[in-house]
């Protein structure tokens, strides 16, 4: 019998020593990916932003705005390795909930570097477009160094650099910043006065900069808050700033940076937990039970000590 239930619990311990070994190779390795139901929702505002209002042809100023940003996954279209998203981009005057922009970007992510990839249906706002870079997230692990990252209203790649770290709600978080040069990005056809021209109408080139400065959580890639300062404007022919279409900075809300310090803590907890937890727990109680089920199958292999007793002498002995 004790070799038996020495059997099994040698066979158990050993189960859990090899479970404690891939947790942090196999499954550790398959959990640290972007997931592939991914859904979030990213609020920036800016309260004072200068707009060009296009019904009255005007450039207003200190108008409060908002940008929500929503990414999704596209599970069906996504593989083991690639993570394909969907976005969109909504600028809106707060004061009346009115449209200013609008924008959509598909793309997709490699799950554990959050690099680009070519084909996937790649397209922003419709025309197909090959992305390079990041998108969306930094990968799993970021350094302290530069990473490109793919601008969509350029449809390029700038240089992100690490230029330091911050605590944002009690989580260490690396900051990047990128540099986007003036850049034409199209034409608008619009009256000429608009523009300096005397010209009835003209078709004024459309030029686009931006400092975006990221912060994010580098063992999950998550970013925990944006921020960009950007500026449109209109250039007549000589190639001068004419009118402003907008200008502002735009930075992610409290309850945005709250909800992604939320994210990357769980996941952070989630990984700790598969990576070095439970594989430390697994392992001590494997050694135990191999030690005991050694004990007991080397135990109940022994001799038995147990030996019959032999039957008394009942005859009477006979008198002389």
């Amino acid at each position: 019998m004790r070799r038996v239930v020495g059997a099994v619990v040698l066979a158990l311990g050993t189960f859990l020593v090899v479970a404690a070994i891939l947790l942090p190779t196999y499954v550790a390795s398959n959990l640290v990916k972007t997931p592939l139901d991914q859904y979030t929702v990213s609020v920036a505002t800016a309260d004072n932003a200068t707009v060009f209002d296009v019904p009255s042809l005007s450039v207003q100023e200190n108008v409060p705005v908002e940008a929500t940003r929503t990414v999704r996954a596209d599970p069906e279209k996504s593989t083991d390795d690639v993570v394909v998203f969907d976005e969109f981009l909504v600028l809106e005057d707060s004061r009346n909930n009115s449209q200013i922009t609008f924008s959509s970007d598909r793309v997709g992510l490699d799950r554990r570097t959050a690099e680009s990839q070519d084909g996937f249906d790649a397209a922003v706002d419709d025309e197909p477009t090959r992305h390079q870079g990041l998108v969306y997230k930094w990968p799993f692990n970021s350094e302290k160094k530069s990473y490109q990252y793919f601008d969509t209203t350029t449809r390029k790649p700038y240089e992100a650099k690490f230029v330091g770290t911050e605590d944002i709600n009690g989580l260490e978080t690396y900051k990047y910043q990128m540099e986007i040069p003036a850049t034409q990005i199209g034409e608008l056809d619009v009256p000429g006065e608009l523009v300096g021209s005397t010209e009835p109408d003209v078709n004024a080139p459309r030029f686009y900069s931006n400092t975006r400065t990221v912060w994010v959580e580098p063992k999950t890639g998550i970013i925990i808050k944006g921020q960009e300062k950007q500026n449109q404007t209109l250039r007549d022919a000589s190639g001068a700033d004419k009118l402003t279409l907008f200008s502002g900075t735009l930075t992610f809300d409290e309850q945005t940076v709250d909800e992604a310090v939320s994210l990357a803590k769980d996941t952070i907890s989630q990984i700790n937990l598969v990576s070095r937890v439970a594989p430390i727990v697994l392992g001590i109680l494997g050694v135990i039970l191999i030690v005991v089920g050694l004990f007991l199958a080397l135990r109940g292999g022994g001799k038995s000590s147990y030996r019959p007793v032999q039957p008394a002498d009942n005859r009477t002995p006979v008198s002389s």
